[in-house]
């Protein structure tokens, strides 16, 4: 009988322990069921990370906040110049026009030093600007060109499609009359760029050409434009 209750008694003890085991299996240390630290199948464990092409393509898709690029020879400036003028671009413009010198008009290939009218960068007009300038005198009648900045533009600066001109002088003048053209003699070290129509009513004969002169100018390495002046048959 003795030992009956023994072996019953032992029975007890090890159902009591594999219990114990088990519910331990499911516990840590401080009774808390344990965080699965197991990565699931087909996750990546790490935060992914752009490509070298993300990278690139990023790059390129930034924009350059410090305006148009210098131009390196008198043929960039022209170009760009010339764009801004025909899109009437007045914030390009301004990015090259001389640094020292602004930039003059001219409503003649005769510039008159004494009344061409020079503007600086800083306080280059918008073609809004309602103030009347003076731009020197009419050929042949003597009277005042006083005219606001967009009047003066739309007469004597981008009155045609220049951009699409007949043909351009490289550093030389291409329309002459009996005006006296001194652009080198105000400009001694300029390069001038010459957008010419030869003409546009044959009757005329050839007598109402007209041009649009870029006057540009090297500093520290770059190009500028120091004047633009328009230039035309003249009695």
């Amino acid at each position: 009988m003795k030992k009956t209750i023994a072996v019953i008694t032992l029975m007890l003890l090890l159902t009591l322990t594999a219990c114990s085991s088990n519910a331990n299996k499911g516990e840590n240390h401080n009774g808390e069921s344990p965080v699965n630290t197991e990565t699931p199948q087909n996750q990546n464990p790490e935060t992914p990370k752009p490509s070298p092409t993300d990278q690139a393509t990023d790059s390129n898709n930034s924009t350059d906040d410090d305006g148009p690029n210098e131009a390196a020879t008198p043929d960039d400036a022209a170009a760009a110049v010339m764009l801004a003028l025909k899109e009437s671009d007045m914030t390009t413009l301004k990015a090259y026009i001389h640094p020292d010198k602004g930039l003059l008009f001219s409503p003649y290939a005769h510039i008159d030093t004494a009344s061409a009218k020079v503007f600086p960068a800083e306080g280059f007009p918008a073609l809004t600007d309602t103030t009347v300038y003076h731009f020197g005198s009419y050929d042949g009648s003597g009277e005042p060109i006083d005219l606001t900045f967009q009047q003066y533009y739309d007469k004597f600066v981008y009155d045609k499609n220049f951009l699409e001109a007949e043909s351009v002088g490289k550093d030389e003048i291409k329309g002459t009359g009996n005006m006296k053209v001194n652009i080198k003699e105000v400009f001694p070290n300029s390069y001038v760029m010459d957008y010419h129509f030869s003409g546009f009513d044959a009757q005329y004969e050839g007598m109402d050409w007209e041009s649009l002169i870029l006057v540009l100018e090297e500093l520290d390495g770059a190009w500028y434009v120091s004047a633009i002046v328009h230039s035309q048959w003249t009695t």
